[in-house]
């Protein structure tokens, strides 16, 4: 039967089902690559990750059935091939044969359920739990078969199966994920020290010929930007993840220094708890809208590596609205006419929470504070170090500034987020919009885009109406590279595949 793919965030997700390499033994004398990030981990177990930091590892110690490729196209990985009912409702996927676990063990089907069962348990508080609440049953017919039947018809749901928190976990290893974790993938854990470095080990068992190149990976936690790129510039780094836009331009120029920087669907928001006054009236989140024109904010925070956005579907996407008119210029006046109806007249004085240890996101607080001021907004600053922000910020602070990574698809960047029971609305801003939801809805039954399109267009127009927060702006993401670095690409979604990557000497 054909089947239309379900369109991912930048380019059509495609299933190429080719035949990957059989495993053999890998090359060595690649070198140990070291790259910068800026926060602890807090979760090594995948299902629970919820940070760039702890996504980075995923990729690295661990395959999914699938993956997404730099250019945003699903491949085959721990499934080497699949097919699926007429009706859509009926998964089943061949595992690859030979594949096992950093300690030892053959992974099997049983390690694919117990997997997907973890994620779909509230208990394990999965960030991803609602994208795959299709999921009504799941058997295995044999140890390399695996079938997923759903509950209703889902033309996607190879392409979600690349996510993050969705690598195999083996199962008999569950207690240890956060101490010493065990996957199939390229690197295998060696130790961890907070606020140090995790240190991997090349995987010299993995399943793909050839592969690593690399006879290691450090990740160094540096929380300052300076830092990072005085050591990559000395050399005592090789690759600085997440680099900002201020310092894009400083290192262009660099000697031995490589720069990429791509468009992505990440975004940055201020999230506004529709649940807690005053942004539980919806004409004080317009009034915001007003007030701060996205365009101004991208050349304040971005230094134009980015766009504005009406919701988490970037500009140039197929499903974008062009149709919606984002505010060119402020209009304090309509902004403080808004505040007045809704009970301000003299204003607004709120607290606005920004994480320490985000630049891009601390600068897009302090500039929602300066536009905003001419139309009644104070807003007063409060800091809070990220690595307590997930604690005692995210889903409790009336108003905070936050960002999140670009998803494997549309319905995966969108309903999560902005579908009343969606699980990361439930811990952001509590938005309960029924034309949202019905959009949402109808548009995860279909794999058809023609009929998504419009679907997705009309959440948009709701969006605008009703906003839930002020979702800013898609960002860019860079990373810088030392010039020996080889083979190693900077990912749209924010991760690194270091399969063939290398340190020339």
């Amino acid at each position: 039967m054909k089947l239309h793919r379900r369109t991912a965030l930048a380019l059509p997700a495609l299933i190429a089902a080719a035949s990957l390499p059989r495993p053999g033994a890998t090359q060595a004398g690649g070198g140990v690559l070291r790259i910068a990030v800026s926060s602890n981990l807090r979760f090594l177990d995948p299902a629970r990750t919820t940070i760039g930091e702890e996504y980075i590892l995923n990729q690295l110690m661990f395959n999914g059935l699938v993956r997404m490729r730099e250019d945003q196209q699903v491949e085959p990985e721990l499934a080497e091939s699949w097919t699926f009912s007429e009706d859509l409702k009926t998964w089943t996927f061949r595992l690859r044969r030979g594949v096992r676990f950093h300690h030892g063990r053959a992974m099997t089907a049983e390690d694919v359920i117990a997997t997907f069962r973890r994620v779909l348990d509230p208990s394990t508080a999965s960030p991803v739990r609602t994208n795959y609440e299709m999921v009504e049953a799941m058997e295995a017919p044999d140890p390399h078969t695996v079938i997923f039947r759903l509950s209703y018809p889902y033309g996607g749901f190879a392409d979600i199966l690349s996510d993050r928190q969705v690598k195999i976990i083996p199962a008999d290893r569950i207690e240890e994920l956060m101490t010493r974790p065990s996957g199939t993938g390229p690197f295998q854990f060696r130790s961890y020290a907070p606020g140090d470095r995790i240190v991997l080990a090349r995987n010299p068992e993995y399943w793909e010929q050839g592969q690593p190149r690399l006879d290691g990976v450090e990740l160094r936690i540096l929380p300052e930007m300076s830092v990072r790129i005085a050591a990559l510039q000395a050399g005592d780094l090789d690759v600085v993840w997440d680099l900002g836009p201020e310092n894009i331009r400083q290192l262009r120029d660099a000697r031995n220094i490589r720069v990429e920087s791509v468009a992505t669907a990440s975004w940055d928001g201020a999230i506004m708890h529709n649940g807690i006054a005053p942004f539980n009236d919806i004409r004080v989140r317009r009034a915001l809208h007003l007030a701060v024109p996205k365009a101004d904010v991208v050349e304040a925070v971005l230094f134009g590596e980015g766009r504005p956005t009406i919701s988490p579907i970037p500009p140039g996407h197929p499903f974008f609205a062009e149709d919606i008119r984002l505010p060119e210029r402020a209009d304090p006046q309509a902004a403080r006419r808004l505040l007045r109806e809704a009970g301000h007249p003299n204003g607004l004085r709120v607290p606005l929470v920004i994480p320490v240890g985000r630049p891009v996101r601390e600068r897009l607080g302090v500039t929602l504070q300066q536009l905003a001021r001419p139309a009644g907004f104070e807003i007063e600053i409060q800091r809070v170090p990220f690595a307590r922000y997930a604690a005692e910020v995210s889903g409790k602070a009336p108003f905070y500034v936050d960002g999140y990574f670009a998803r494997p698809t549309v319905d995966t960047a969108t309903y999560p987020f902005l579908h009343s029971k969606g699980s990361w609305n439930e811990r952001l801003w509590l938005y309960n919009e029924p034309r949202v939801d019905r959009a949402l809805e109808a548009a995860r039954l279909t794999g058809d885009p023609a009929r998504q399109r419009p679907l997705y267009q009309e959440m948009q127009r709701a969006l605008a109406d009703n906003p839930p927060g002020y979702i800013a702006y898609a960002v860019n993401f860079a990373c810088a590279y030392r010039s020996s670095v080889r083979d190693v690409q900077t990912h749209p979604m924010r991760w690194f595949d270091l399969r063939r990557g290398f340190i020339a000497t």
